[in-house]
């Protein structure tokens, strides 16, 4: 289709001042807007050009759809470890930031978000992602279901610098508490802060994984956002991801009383999707893991610590443990982190007040 045909179609303009064109592309529709009906058009026509250079090229396939199409063929030529490692890569930094996007609507704005994400982590894991991801989309060009694949258009990084971490002492993590009047909100954030989860596995946990009579909780599915909301994902997990941990008395206690007000929500919605979710939304299914976010935002700007992030709350708990003289070993394995040298890279920055605080030992024992 030219320019000339397309410019015949009609533009409708919508509420917010902006036009929009609907065509449908195998079977379904795809909507184009733009700020006047020229730039609506435009996009049109480039869309075309691109569905016409592709022989199977499919507009509404997300990119979380064709991951797990690009996983089912990799785990045929590598092994179980690399596999996992893959999904681990996948679900952490991947799939939160842009798994719902539609795999043709991918450029490298969108790329490049996952890797702005990323800035706390070492070189090589940023690398490693990049790399991943480069697979994917290659693999989607070389079947011609996309024209392009825009990982090419982003730079390996040299060195990246590491974002401070903001972390909240204990004094603050109970500031922070105290101004939390929802209750629902109040053991979500106690939790976190107590077990260093990361979102998705809080907002993946079931009740099944609480075991009140050990104080333990287990961890074997994810919350991720895929197409705006909130979508459980059991099986994009690495081993060392699906771990068992030791929860405080206080915290489960907070659980136990939790569950009440959870199980007197659920018997008084119509239409409760029940997974068991420690920390549902509305109506029983999963939260929208950027809710949880923007609540943290929230509750952090009212005790003057804008810059506070609900990874934050991870890096949080890490920090007070190796500070208190926690083992890293076994901080690696309550964080789930995939090697020792993940821990010490994320985590170097405490080595210094270990290091003053093993000066005072020495001293006194000399």
């Amino acid at each position: 289709m030219n320019f000339k045909e397309i410019y015949n179609i009609m533009a409708t303009k919508r509420t917010d001042g902006r036009y929009t064109i609907k065509k449908t592309f195998n079977g379904k529709p795809k909507y184009f807007y733009g700020k006047t009906k020229k730039e609506a058009r435009e996009k049109l026509q480039q869309y075309e050009k691109e569905f016409s250079s592709c022989l199977n090229f499919n507009g509404a396939i997300t990119l979380y759809e064709w991951i797990n199409t690009w996983l089912s063929i990799k785990e045929k030529t590598i092994t179980i470890a690399t596999l996992n490692s893959y999904k681990g890569i996948i679900s952490r930094y991947i799939l939160p930031t842009i798994g719902g996007i539609k795999l043709a609507d991918i450029r490298p704005a969108q790329l490049r978000k996952v890797f702005d994400n990323m800035q706390h982590l070492s070189t090589r894991t940023i690398t490693y992602t990049m790399t991943i991801l480069n697979s994917v989309l290659e693999l989607a060009v070389r079947d011609e279901i996309i024209p392009k694949n825009y990982m090419k258009n982003i730079d390996r990084p040299k060195q990246v610098k590491i974002k401070e971490m903001i972390t909240l002492n204990a004094n603050e993590i109970k500031q922070f508490l105290n101004v939390i009047t929802n209750s629902e909100h109040y053991a979500l954030f106690k939790l976190a802060f107590a077990s260093g989860l990361r979102r998705s596995e809080l907002l993946g946990l079931t009740w099944s994984n609480v075991h009140f009579s050990k104080s333990t909780i287990s961890i074997e599915q994810t919350a991720l956002r895929i197409n705006g909301g909130g979508v459980l994902s059991p099986t994009t997990k690495t081993d060392s991801s699906r771990r068992t941990i030791s929860i405080d008395a206080d915290t489960m206690a907070i659980l136990r009383k939790h569950k009440t007000t959870i199980d007197k929500r659920m018997l008084a919605t119509p239409n409760w999707t029940n997974h068991n979710l420690v920390f549902p939304g509305i109506h029983g299914g999963p939260r929208n893991p950027d809710e949880v976010s923007r609540l943290c935002k929230h509750y952090a700007k009212l005790i003057g610590k804008p810059a506070f992030s609900m990874h934050g709350t991870r890096h949080t708990h890490a920090t007070l443990l190796i500070e208190s003289g926690a083992n890293i070993k076994a901080v690696q394995t309550r964080l789930g982190h995939a090697s020792f040298e993940e821990t010490m890279n994320t985590y170097s920055h405490v080595t210094p007040t270990m290091e003053d605080d093993l000066l005072e030992k020495i001293e006194k024992i000399f």
